[in-house]
């Protein structure tokens, strides 16, 4: 009887664990995708930097609208809901 009651404990950690490890993936998944719409890597220079701590144009209601490299100067345009635009 012990026996059974220690392999159902055990399935049913063993199924909260994967609840858990879904959870995580999704939380890494979402951090990954904030992450790709403040942090930018230059172009001419190659360095990587957050938008929010240089930017230098703020549009209507607050939002940036290009930042500047802050090792090259360079000027980069930033879409207000996709970050970074592409070319």
């Amino acid at each position: 009887m012990d026996l059974e009651k220690l392999k159902k404990n055990l399935e049913d950690l063993e199924a909260r664990v994967e609840v858990q490890r879904i959870a995580l993936e999704k939380m890494r998944e979402q951090i990954k995708e904030l992450r790709q719409k403040s942090v930018i890597t230059c172009d001419t220079c190659s360095i990587e930097f957050d938008l929010l701590a240089n930017h230098y144009s703020i549009g209507l209601f607050d939002n940036i609208v290009y930042v500047k490299c802050p090792r090259c100067n360079k000027s980069i345009p930033v879409d207000s809901k996709d970050g970074v635009k592409k070319a």
